[in-house]
């Protein structure tokens, strides 16, 4: 049907043209009637189609995409092999670094409040306030520990 309409339409620049033809000797108004054709021909083309659903643009199957996130991870990729080279490299330091971290800070606490073993519990307590001055002190007695 559309080389039925259009055809003739747009295969006339091209026939050998008519001595009458006014646009023979110029070949670039030929060119501009060739173009409006197209438009001519494209236009009653559009006008038979239903307009077509426009779907959104989607990325893998999914709806959307959040963040620039790979689909797959090889294992022999170069990303995998430098995380794994990273980890072996550095977890030791990092092990050892963090280890003399946790004793220095438990040294400090330990030696800023020390604790102290005492078989009878109500007279160290006793002696606690006698040394200190105080009177009355808040006692919190757990299952082998007090807590002033």
């Amino acid at each position: 049907f559309w080389l039925k309409v259009a055809g003739p339409l747009l295969l006339q620049p091209f026939l050998r043209p008519q001595s009458s033809d006014p646009f023979y000797h110029r070949p670039s108004l030929r060119v501009v009637k060739m173009l409006g054709r197209f438009a001519a021909a494209g236009r009653m083309v559009a006008a038979r189609q239903p307009m077509a659903m426009v779907q959104k643009r989607t990325f893998a199957g999914y709806g959307y995409v959040s963040s620039p996130r790979p689909l797959s991870i090889r294992m022999d990729g170069l990303f995998a092999q430098c995380m794994i080279a990273a980890v072996i490299y550095f977890a030791p330091q990092d092990i050892l670094v963090l280890t003399g971290l946790v004793y220095k800070a438990h040294t400090d606490a330990s030696n800023t409040n020390p604790k102290k073993k005492a078989a009878d519990a109500e007279a160290a307590l006793e002696e606690f306030k006698a040394k200190k001055g105080l009177s009355d002190v808040k006692v919190s007695k757990g299952y082998s520990t007090w807590t002033v």
